[in-house]
């Protein structure tokens, strides 16, 4: 039994060009959200309740304490008052705990803070300049009014 020495095949996997572009463009763009940070929400996080629970839970209390089985209280009194989040909406929101919490990283732990920070955009930049949509259609109109004044002499 005898047997020749096999080839030696290569293969090469070329990626085409606009697919290499697009991964790199979807990297800076991650990159870029990723500066954004954490985006807290401030909206309200639990709904309040509504004067017919507050009732239905008051004479549960107050029947309760009628017969003995639970002291006479108002049952409003250990809930924390909710928050008007407009058109009606009456909730409770974790926003004011969580910046409590930034304010309190910031005041304990600075250096640790900022450096955190800095990882992130600002929140609160100063407003940009509004842009002007028009900006460079006007400029064309201003450069081709002073051609023709040029050419006219004018």
């Amino acid at each position: 039994m005898s047997g020749g020495k096999g080839g030696q095949t290569t293969t090469q996997v070329q990626v085409p060009k606009y697919i290499e572009d697009a991964s790199k463009a979807n990297l800076a763009q991650a990159k870029d959200i990723s500066r954004i940070g954490f985006v807290p929400y401030y909206g309200p996080d639990i709904a309040a309740f509504d004067p017919s629970q507050v009732q239905a839970m008051q004479a549960a209390q107050d029947q309760a304490a009628a017969f003995g089985l639970a002291p006479s209280m108002d049952v409003m009194s250990t809930i924390p008052q909710a928050q008007d989040f407009g058109g009606g909406m009456m909730g409770f929101s974790s926003a004011p705990l969580y910046e409590q919490a930034v304010d309190e990283l910031e005041s304990r732990r600075p250096a640790q803070y900022q450096q955190i920070m800095k990882n992130f955009v600002d929140p609160n930049p100063a407003p940009p300049a509004p842009l002007n949509p028009y900006a460079s259609y006007n400029q064309d109109i201003q450069n081709a009014m002073n051609n023709y004044s040029n050419y006219f002499g004018y």
